[in-house]
């Protein structure tokens, strides 16, 4: 007959040895922060910001956070960040009125620890998925929020002959509002 104690003691074991298992198993980990700018005022108070548009740079910050678990069949070489309207939204709302998703333009570039990234620069806002930046890097080290960072630049009604989609004169006076997504997808063997 074994003592109560001993067979509470041997239960334990049993569920730490199988609980290890289960903790110890390693997966690839991709995580985004925001570090500031989760929300951005575009401000027409001017004819001449009306007539020249409003570049927001940088308007947000994310830190990047990868890891590779060096498991088999999964290897972990960059990453892609993208963009697109939140629940694809077509065309940016306004309380009465809507004007063109291309208005506004987005722009991620190295802020820090990513400087042989891509960037694909200012790219119009769409319902789809674009690339916004791509980083790879074939020997593999992990990247922590801290030290690999992306500014995240915004314009909206900039003249054509400046750059941009056009200005906003001849617009309707509204409060418009668009949610832009952003996306992190590993990319290596596996993904």
């Amino acid at each position: 007959m074994i003592p109560f104690y001993l067979k509470q003691i041997l239960f334990v074991l049993l569920i730490l040895s199988s609980s290890e298992q289960a903790v110890s198993q390693e997966w690839n980990y991709a995580r985004l922060n925001v570090m500031y700018g989760s929300s951005i005022p575009f401000n027409f108070s001017t004819m001449d910001k009306i007539k020249k548009g409003v570049e927001i740079n940088p308007g947000t910050r994310f830190g990047i956070s990868l890891a590779d678990s060096a498991r088999v069949g999964h290897v972990l070489q960059g990453f892609v960040l993208n963009f697109r309207t939140f629940n694809n939204q077509n065309v940016i709302k306004g309380d009465s009125y809507s004007i063109p998703l291309n208005r506004i333009r987005v722009k991620a570039e190295n802020a820090t620890g990513l400087e042989s990234g891509t960037s694909y620069g200012y790219l119009d806002l769409s319902s789809n998925w674009m690339p916004l930046f791509s980083f790879t890097n074939l020997t593999w080290h992990d990247l922590n929020w801290a030290n690999a960072q992306l500014n995240i630049s915004f314009e909206c009604g900039k003249p054509t002959i400046s750059g941009g989609n056009g200005n906003l004169l001849g617009e309707e006076p509204d409060y418009y509002n668009v949610e832009i997504e952003f996306e992190l997808v590993p990319t290596g063997l596996g993904f």
